[in-house]
């Protein structure tokens, strides 16, 4: 009987230990699961903002290549400006040294002699003729220097109008070059943002794969634990199986405790009878014998708890009604990320088919579960998973 309790009562030592270490390394997951859905959150906020950046970067840049075009052009015009500029200060410094060369040529002249009358005196027609061609001489420098000077005029309003227009262009470009210098700024800040936010996803990524790598740690004890369970549950079986025999033997005991008691009972009966007869010849007669009663005891038996475990509801993923898409691959951690999350239906463990057009290429298994996405770890892959691939 001491052994049967001592059995008993290592079978719930054993029991309790079990369900202590299984709680324990449920307490563990619950926590690393509590753990990789903060970093999910925290990992899918930073792609939102690093989309946002690109996206503020990928403007910037065109804001920049047309303001640089802009510059460019403004810098042709410019030089263009520039060009005629010279041009008109040519043509002006050529007009100046021709009205410099007339008036020299004007200053230099000598004054006409006074006609002397000798009597051989020419014809009044050559005189007519020779005072029209002076006078035709002297009208057509007038008119040249008249000329000159409305060039002049002219060449001084263009290079006024160029020096207004040059000087605005400048006031562009300084503007332009200022505009640049800003975009080029918020252009290195978002670069310095997008590489920080890279290095963010780079940790949480490493993170994912150290609590993956834990995962597995967990799973491999859990393996080691539930072979000690099996060892625990062969060692009680072969208690339970020495408390049978046990038991029949003590069955077999009481039987023959019964069988004796009864053949003691007809030999107390079987002396009395004699004692009747034996009264007349002795007028006493001592007569002993005690009949023993030997009580039975019963001890009840505990038995271990049945555990009735409810029937597994079927997924949605699991009864195939779901389809989704591949939307990111992470070879290097052996895991991709699907547009499918607990909205959908699924479950840890859920495993799905990944197809291009037709033909099935992967087979993958839910890992980690979140709102709108899930993780899931490449179990088996005939051609390598794509970024739109679709799974079902």
């Amino acid at each position: 009987m001491d052994i049967q309790k001592i059995q008993m009562d290592k079978r719930k030592i054993i029991i309790i230990g079990l369900g202590a270490i299984a709680l324990i390394f449920f307490l563990i997951s619950l926590q690393a699961q509590s753990a990789k859905q903060s970093l999910e959150q925290e990992r899918d906020e930073l792609k939102k903002e690093n989309i946002a950046l690109s996206q503020k970067m990928d403007e910037a840049v065109e804001n920049s290549k047309r303001l640089e075009n802009k510059v460019a052009s403004l810098n042709k015009d410019l030089e263009r400006v520039s060009r005629e500029r010279e041009d008109i200060q040519k043509k002006y410094d050529m007009a100046n040294r021709e009205r410099d060369m007339l008036i020299e040529k004007l200053r230099e002249r000598p004054a006409a002699p006074a006609p002397v009358v000798r009597p051989e005196t020419p014809a009044p027609s050559v005189q007519a003729a020779t005072s029209a061609v002076t006078d035709s001489y002297w009208g057509g420098i007038l008119k040249a220097k008249t000329d000159l000077e409305l060039q002049l005029q002219s060449i001084r309003t263009e290079l006024k109008s160029a020096q207004l227009n040059n000087e605005q262009l400048q006031r562009e470009k300084s503007t332009l070059e200022l505009e640049i210098g800003n975009l080029t700024r918020q252009n290195t800040d978002l670069k310095k943002d997008f590489e920080y936010n890279q290095k963010i996803m780079d940790s949480l990524t490493q993170e994912l794969v150290r609590e993956k790598n834990d995962k597995f740690d967990i799973q491999n004890r859990f393996k080691a634990l539930k072979n000690e369970n099996q060892v625990f549950r062969r060692q009680l079986k072969s208690l339970s199986e020495r408390k049978v025999n046990l038991e029949k033997k003590l069955a077999k005991l009481q039987t023959k405790n019964t069988e004796l008691e009864s053949s003691l009972a007809r030999t107390q009966t079987f002396v009395k009878e004699k004692m009747l007869q034996m009264d007349k010849l002795q007028q006493q007669l001592e007569t002993g014998g005690e009949g023993q009663v030997l009580e039975e005891k019963k001890e009840s038996v505990e038995l271990s708890p049945i555990v009735v475990r409810p029937k597994k509801e079927i997924s949605p993923a699991a009864a195939g009604n779901l389809s989704g898409k591949i939307i990111l691959v992470n070879k290097e951690s052996n895991f991709v990320i699907i547009d499918l999350g607990e909205e959908s239906g699924i479950r840890v463990g859920d495993t799905f088919e990944v197809y291009r057009g037709t033909e099935a290429i992967a087979n993958i298994e839910a890992i980690q579960i979140r709102k709108n996405i899930s993780a899931c770890d490449i179990r088996k892959e005939t051609t390598p998973i794509k970024p739109g691939d679709v799974v079902k």
